[in-house]
Parts: C-alpha cells; sequence; structure tokens
C-alpha cells in the first residue's frame, strides 16, 4: 500500500510539474515556432522521487518568456532572467518572479524565461554519483533564442536593443555565462535566428558549473565549455564567500578568465549570503547586492 501511494503522489506531482504559471495575468510566450525541429528531442522527465515531493517546476518540455514592464520611470533597459535549479529544476519564484518586481521598480523591462528542465545543461547525477553535460544544450539553445526574440520585439516591448542583458541564478548563472560566450548552439529556424543572440551585459549571481570539476575533473581550471575573448559582454559576477552549494572560486576562475583576455568584468564579493538568497533580505552583506547591481548598470551606461 505504501508503495501505491508512493506511486500515486510521484504521479500526481509529474502532472503539476510544469503548472507554473505566471502571477497576476501575466502572458506567457511560446520560445519556440510550433513544430519547431529543435523542440523535437525534447525532454527525459525527472525520475527523482525526493526532488519531486518538493513539486517544483520542472519537466518543461515547452519553454516559455513572461514579459514584465516597469509601471513608471521605463529606461529601455531589458533583462532577461533565468532562474536556478541545477538544471532540473526551476525556481521560479524565488529566482524569477521575486527579482522581476525589483528590477521593475527600479525601471527596467524583464523578461523571465522557462527554460526547459531537467538535463538541459550540465547537471549531477545521483544514480551515477557523478556530473553530466547533456549532448544537447537545450537551456542554452532557449536562452540565445528568447535573446533574439526580445532583440526583434525592442520596439514593441519599449526597449532599447543595444540594452539587453541576462541574469541568472546557480545553473541559471551557468546559462548566462554560457549566453555571453557561446555561438548560437543550434541552425537557425527562421528569420528571429538572424536577429543577435548576444547580450549587451551580463550579471551572473553565484553561478555553478563553471570549472572542470564539472567534466569529473579534479581541478579548479575554467570549464571547457566556457570560451572568453575580449568579446563577452561587461559582466558583474555576484557571489557569497560563504556559498555551500557554488564555491566562490568559481566566480573567481571565471573573472580572472575574462581579465586574462580583456574583457570588462567586476566581481563582488560578500562575506556572509550562502546560497540561493534572491533578493529576500537575510540581514547580511550579501543584502546591498541589489544597489550594487544598480550602481554597476549605471557605470557601464545601462541605466
Amino acid at each position: 500500500m505504501k508503495k501505491l501511494l508512493l506511486t500515486l503522489a510521484i504521479l500526481s506531482t509529474t502532472a503539476l510539474a510544469d503548472s507554473w504559471t505566471p502571477p497576476g495575468g501575466a502572458r506567457q510566450e511560446p520560445v519556440w515556432p510550433p513544430g519547431c525541429p529543435v523542440l523535437k528531442g525534447g525532454i527525459r522527465k525527472l525520475d527523482d522521487p525526493e526532488t519531486m515531493a518538493r513539486k517544483p517546476t520542472t519537466n518543461v518540455s515547452i519553454p516559455t518568456y513572461t514579459v514584465y514592464q516597469p509601471k513608471a520611470n521605463p529606461s529601455g533597459t531589458c533583462i532577461l532572467i533565468f532562474p536556478g535549479g541545477g538544471h532540473l529544476v526551476l525556481a521560479m519564484g524565488l529566482e524569477g518572479t521575486e527579482i522581476a518586481d525589483w528590477l521593475t521598480r527600479s525601471g527596467i523591462t524583464c523578461v523571465l524565461v522557462k527554460y526547459r528542465v531537467p538535463y538541459s545543461g550540465c547537471y549531477w547525477d545521483n544514480k551515477l554519483h557523478k556530473n553530466v553535460t547533456p549532448k544537447v544544450p537545450m537551456a542554452l539553445q532557449d536562452a540565445q533564442r528568447t535573446l533574439s526574440l526580445v532583440r526583434a520585439h525592442a520596439q514593441e516591448l519599449h526597449i532599447n536593443p543595444n540594452k539587453i542583458g541576462v541574469m541568472g541564478f546557480s545553473a541559471g548563472g551557468n546559462v548566462a555565462v554560457l549566453a555571453s560566450t557561446r555561438k548560437r548552439a543550434y541552425a537557425p529556424v527562421d528569420a528571429i535566428d538572424q536577429v543577435s543572440c548576444r547580450p549587451d551585459f551580463a550579471i551572473p549571481a553565484y553561478p555553478g558549473h563553471l570549472t572542470m570539476r564539472h567534466k569529473n575533473v579534479d581541478s579548479r581550471a575554467l570549464n571547457s565549455d566556457i570560451v572568453v575573448s575580449k568579446d563577452v559582454p561587461p559582466t558583474l559576477l555576484i557571489h557569497a564567500q560563504d556559498d555551500p552549494v557554488d564555491p566562490v572560486h568559481y566566480s573567481e576562475v571565471y573573472a580572472a578568465a575574462l581579465k586574462k583576455v580583456g574583457a570588462p568584468v567586476t566581481l563582488k564579493l560578500y562575506k556572509n549570503g550562502g546560497h540561493a538568497f534572491g533578493v529576500r533580505k537575510q540581514g547580511k552583506d550579501s543584502d546591498r547586492w541589489t544597489q550594487d547591481v544598480m550602481v554597476w548598470l549605471k557605470q557601464i551606461g545601462m541605466l
């Protein structure tokens, strides 16, 4: 009976897994056109009962994006938000809508991306006890396509096509890094893909998967999936030194690599904050990261 109840619970959770809808009646837009070959491979559904029992947003096979417009003093700047979740689930509240609420209050248009999960980027496999990098970087593909979509519709969105940045958290921070450093990861499917998918700036917060440890190599060298050059857009890295999940040296290694090639980078480290702090106040020095972001955006001419 216990086994039956557990099975029913998992099935029920799976059915609800991608039931996330934006609060306040905001509209989700599809990232890809119907029948797009990029989606044909689909995703493997998450089969971890412990994770599924927490009812996170997962098993996303149809990625979407949701636009949040500032109610006053629009700056023309736009930021795409990539929530974290280890490329298994998505923290659509803590690292999604809560981030959008903060940024729109500052006059920034936000695009919250519900990218494909699970197994859409480097992830830890509990059964194999090692990191696995999928052959198809689905999360990166979704990010790049959304960047092109937003830039193509800049006039309709009342934004400057040259002031479109990316902000990601944990695994989403990894997506922001890859979007800043990688060429388009799929064959163009229509005219939208003729529009640049390069962000104008990047803000990875406590990003993960940045070292060769994620290739199962005992090394702090930069992950070989990340190809840096002087053309990487201005980057602001946010990290707490006491992060127990994604150690601070991930950001330090990436920052050092960018500096070496002459790419503009700023590393903001905080003594305390842990991991996945989002914009929630903890009474720690990491609470000021939101202020530091606004100062930096002004410094690089985005606000």
